[in-house]
């Protein structure tokens, strides 16, 4: 006799890619706390580096930050990776009152129900995290969407930024949000069809501007409807 799951005890992958990617933010944050006791080591020194010094030197370290993001699937466009590093490594100093009105951490899901038998549903899930490390902070606002035909999510979106860009987290929020309702009323008037709303959804993650990003799409598929 099988044994029958209920759907209600069944851990959403959702939280399972969400955990996955707030752990590779905290181990670049791990890795600015080194670069932060490099270069404070370098101050306490006088700037004098010597060759059997067993701290490694800051820049050595801002090229294994670049490496570890790589290694991670993360990219940044900033050009200076030094500013990243100081950024993420200062302490959160927030204006509570701010945070309390904008909202700190938020989410949404957007359903959009097929209008034919043979299409599926889709989910996008939208959020904005607090990922917290040892007194300092990084937001995180993801986009995931899933195709319920498939049963796993297409595309995965991470968009980091720093606590005196909280305003720019904010903003990405609310643009991915407002764009992507607009997706789904666009399907539901019959502008666009069935198979153009991931590609929309997908470009409108593409102009997302974030520190570092984190992308995971998987739009490809064999199956046939």
């Amino acid at each position: 006799m099988s044994l029958i799951i209920p759907q209600t005890n069944l851990l959403d992958e959702l939280y399972i890619h969400k955990y996955n990617s707030t752990n590779k933010m905290r181990q670049i944050m791990s890795l600015t706390e080194q670069t932060e006791l490099t270069e404070q080591t370098e101050q306490n020194k006088g700037l004098i580096k010597t060759t059997s010094s067993s701290q490694p030197s800051k820049e050595a370290l801002i090229t294994l930050f670049s490496q570890m993001l790589s290694s991670l699937n993360m990219k940044t466009d900033e050009n200076d990776i030094k500013d990243i590093i100081n950024k993420v490594s200062q302490d959160a100093k927030l204006d509570k009152q701010a945070s309390i009105r904008q909202g700190r951490e938020r989410k949404d899901d957007i359903k959009i129900v097929s209008k034919t038998i043979k299409d599926s549903h889709y989910q996008i899930d939208i959020s904005k995290d607090i990922i917290k490390q040892k007194g300092k902070e990084v937001f995180m606002v993801s986009c995931y969407a899933k195709d319920a035909y498939l049963g796993r999510y297409l595309i995965k979106r991470n968009f980091f930024y720093t606590t005196d860009r909280e305003k720019f987290a904010n903003d990405a929020y609310d643009e991915i949000l407002t764009k992507v309702s607009s997706i789904k009323d666009r399907y539901y008037n019959e502008i666009i069809d069935v198979s153009g709303i991931f590609t929309q959804i997908k470009q409108v993650l593409d102009g997302v501007i974030s520190e570092i990003k984190i992308e995971e799409d998987s739009l490809g598929t064999n199956i046939s409807r």
